[in-house]
């Protein structure tokens, strides 16, 4: 196993060399990551109060219905992710992480304290729903330039530690999903449905926006990587997306392969599950936010260590292990979940375990395949097709597979298949990487 060879590793390896001797910034990848964290709060909240957001904005007689029109807005997120990706990547590459950073993350408190005080369907009509589409689509939009940007800078940061450094800023990012199963626990026992249903879900898009604001706060220290400040400006691309697609296409299939499985579990876990527990698996929602609450703070353990090791082993091997469980133990989890025949937490637990290997390795890999100059445009590009194709419309796929064949763990099937495709895409790589080590960056 050859990992971190400088020879064979022009751009982040050699920055290794003129950075030795220095200590990795932890301070500044923590800031990074606690921003990224924040601002995911903000996006994973809107499937954890998917219920009262589908009566408030998506009314039907049908409940089912009413859900799939909520998720499909969901995934209107999702779509807006590339237009978006492009935007704050084009300015990442061409004028600095910082600026782009900031510029996704006051955007993105902006729309949703909107949808904090956005009035109902009841109230103005379709327009509600309308503008609530309109809302969710900006902030899909600075998703698609907050995580590839986040995890170049991170990246670029620790040279040496590239595993640890992702893997504790997926670990932050996490945590602004344990956050906000939290904040589901707390209102849920404090307030009535009919309150929930009218302000509950308020308070917790509000909390969002002011966690927010305190991120953008918090990012106005940080300094750009001395990677980025490496390329001259005249070398910088004119035109970073369209030079990635024209000479790294190999490189952007491969890192939509590698980031679509997390993509699709995340959206499994974070916005899709606790409906599913819900009105598939007859959960409560307290036990529901609570399952899910679990698994985050398993994972968010598990991604520091995976993160950690990814450094020592190859993160191909670790990929490929936890791509080949995930794809072999879907089904069955769903149908124990479903059947309630094992604790829930023991389920739950061995998912987040088998999920982290995923979660935890994936940022590096889908990075290196790109150079410095064209890195945030390239993971960008990557990031948001994988997003908008196997994360935007997992929940509404996985909701109308249940509801077409019957099967409460169908779900597992599609999760399965994405499975797969991430394992091919993994396996590309180290084919790729035998047959013409400078076409992609060795680990």
């Amino acid at each position: 196993m050859n990992l971190g060879n400088a020879a064979n590793m022009p751009d982040i390896s050699s920055s290794s060399q003129h950075t030795s001797g220095k200590s990795v910034e932890w301070r500044t990848i923590f800031i990074a990551s606690v921003g990224g964290g924040l601002e995911f709060y903000d996006f994973i909240v809107y499937g954890i109060f998917a219920p009262y957001i589908a009566r408030s904005f998506f009314p039907s007689g049908s409940v089912v219905v009413s859900m799939i029109a909520t998720f499909a807005t969901f995934a209107v997120g999702y779509m807006a992710r590339p237009l978006g990706g492009l935007v704050l990547s084009h300015i990442g590459d061409k004028f600095g992480r910082r600026s782009a950073f900031q510029l996704s993350l006051v955007t993105m408190t902006v729309t949703t304290a909107g949808m904090a005080f956005m009035p109902t369907y009841a109230i103005v009509g379709a327009s509600a729903s309308a503008a609530f589409v309109v809302l969710r689509f900006l902030q899909g939009a600075c998703i698609g330039g907050e995580l590839p940007g986040a995890i170049a800078y991170v990246v670029e940061t620790a040279p040496g530690k590239s595993g640890l450094a992702c893997g504790l800023m997926f670990a932050c990012v996490n945590t602004g999903s344990l956050v906000a199963a939290i904040v589901s626990i707390v209102l849920h026992a404090t307030l009535t449905e009919p309150d929930m249903l009218s302000i509950g879900w308020r308070i917790a898009f509000l909390i969002g926006g002011v966690l927010g604001a305190i991120g953008a706060l918090m990012r106005r220290s940080l300094r750009e990587t001395e990677l980025f400040l490496s390329v001259k400006e005249k070398k910088r691309a004119k035109v970073p997306a369209l030079e990635v697609v024209q000479a790294h296409l190999p490189q952007i299939l491969m890192g939509i392969g590698i980031v679509g499985l997390n993509q699709a579990l995340i959206a499994v876990l974070n916005v899709a599950m606790v409906p599913y527990l819900t009105q598939v698996a007859s959960y409560s929602a307290q036990a529901a936010s609570s399952l899910v609450m679990f698994s985050v703070a398993i994972m968010s353990v598990a991604i520091v260590l995976v993160g950690y090791l990814s450094d020592i082993i190859r993160k191909t091997t670790i990929y490929i292990a936890g791509a080949a469980l995930i794809a072999l133990g879907s089904y069955p989890f769903y149908t124990s979940i479903a059947s309630k025949a094992i604790d829930p937490y023991v389920a739950f637990c061995l998912a987040a375990t088998a999920c982290s290997l995923i979660s935890g390795t994936f940022g590096v890999l889908a990075s290196e395949l790109f150079p410095t100059r064209l890195r945030f445009s390239g993971l960008a590009i990557s990031y948001n097709i994988a997003a908008a194709l196997l994360g935007g419309f997992t929940p509404l796929l996985t909701s109308l597979l249940t509801r077409i064949t019957g099967n409460s763990a169908a779900p597992g099937l599609f999760v399965s298949i994405v499975s797969v495709l991430g394992l091919i895409s993994a396996i590309a790589i180290l084919l790729k990487r035998s047959e013409d080590p400078a076409a992609v960056s060795p680990e």
